[in-house]
C-alpha cells in the first residue's frame, strides 16, 4: 500500500488543527448583543427649548448693523451704521442686555453719532419658542451729537437705539450653537439676529 507524502500529510494536519483552533467573532448583524450601543443616533434638539439660551453670548457687529438696518427701512430719511457689538446673558431665569457701541446717524441728510452705554435685564421665561421679559435694571443710556451739540437722547431715541429688543422675541434652537432670536424693530415687525458664544 502506497503511503501518502509526509508533507502532504504534515499540511493536512495542520489545516485541521487550525480548524478546530479558529474562532468565528460574531456579526453584529446576526448578534444584537455585539452591535456597538454608541452608534444609537443623538436626540433632535428640540427648537423650542430655551435651556439652549443659557450661557453668555455676543452679538456681532454684522448681525447688529443687519438689525439697525431694518429698524432704519422704519423710518424716513434714518440711516444707522454701527460700530461695536453687544453681549446677552442668560441663566436659567435672567438675562442681561449689554449694548456698547457707537451708532453713525443720518437722519434727513444731517450727520451725528450716538454712544449707547449700560444695560437692561430683569428675569425672562421661555414657552413655546417666545421670550417674554420683565425689565429689574436699567441703566440705558444714549448720548447723541449732532451738529456738533451733545445731548443725552435716552428717552427720545432709546426705543430705536437701545429698546429691549429680546422682549415677546420669538427664539429658534435649531442650532444650539447660534440660537436665533426675532428682534423687535417696532411697528410689531421683527428681523432674526443670531447669537454667538462670547470669547
Amino acid at each position: 500500500m502506497r503511503r501518502a507524502p509526509l508533507a502532504l500529510t504534515a499540511t493536512t494536519a495542520l489545516l485541521l488543527l487550525a480548524g478546530c483552533t479558529t474562532t468565528v467573532e460574531a456579526d453584529p448583524a446576526v448578534d444584537p448583543d455585539a452591535a456597538d450601543e454608541t452608534s444609537a443616533p443623538e436626540e433632535p434638539t428640540d427648537p423650542t427649548d430655551p435651556a439652549c439660551l443659557i450661557g453668555d453670548w455676543r452679538i456681532t457687529q454684522a448681525e447688529m448693523q443687519s438689525f439697525y438696518d431694518a429698524v432704519s427701512a422704519t423710518a424716513e430719511g434714518l440711516v444707522l451704521t454701527i460700530d461695536g457689538d453687544t453681549g446677552l446673558s442668560f441663566t436659567a431665569d435672567s438675562y442681561v442686555y449689554t449694548p456698547s457701541f457707537t451708532l453713525l446717524l443720518d437722519i434727513a441728510g444731517i450727520a451725528g453719532q450716538g454712544v449707547t452705554t449700560g444695560s437692561i435685564g430683569g428675569s425672562y421665561t421661555g414657552a413655546e419658542g417666545v421670550i417674554t421679559t420683565t425689565v429689574v435694571d436699567n441703566s440705558l443710556s444714549t448720548i447723541v451729537t449732532i451738529a456738533g451739540v451733545t445731548q443725552d437722547a435716552s428717552s427720545e431715541l432709546g426705543a430705536i437705539i437701545a429698546s429691549d429688543p429680546i422682549n415677546n422675541a420669538p427664539f429658534d434652537c435649531s442650532d444650539p450653537d447660534a440660537p436665533v432670536l426675532q428682534f423687535d424693530i417696532g411697528g410689531g415687525a421683527r428681523t432674526p439676529v443670531a447669537l454667538t458664544p462670547a470669547g
